[in-house]
């Protein structure tokens, strides 16, 4: 329901950009989603493996890759990291 809910609640109380982060089916994707007339548009996407880069409401790119673990899932701590970086 966080889906369909969200968004619209925050459209409902005027929040201009939306950032949904999202994995399913084991494929991370990032959305941008700018508030206009009253509904969100999608400003920028990008699924693992390509680069996501929004210049609104700040610049800001990354492949979606970078924010799961060395084995492809998410939930990585410092400890589980090669680099000491989660």
């Amino acid at each position: 329901m966080d889906v369909i809910d969200r968004p619209s609640e925050y459209a409902a109380v005027g929040v201009p950009f939306f950032l949904r982060v999202d994995l399913r089916n084991r494929v991370l994707t990032i959305a941008l989603l700018e508030l206009v007339d009253g509904e969100y548009r999608p400003l920028a996407a990008a699924a693992a493996g390509s680069t996501f880069a929004m210049r609104e409401p700040f610049e800001f790119a990354i492949d979606p890759v970078e924010l799961l673990d060395e084995e492809g899932s998410p939930g990585a701590t410092t400890s589980d990291s090669a680099d000491g970086m989660a």
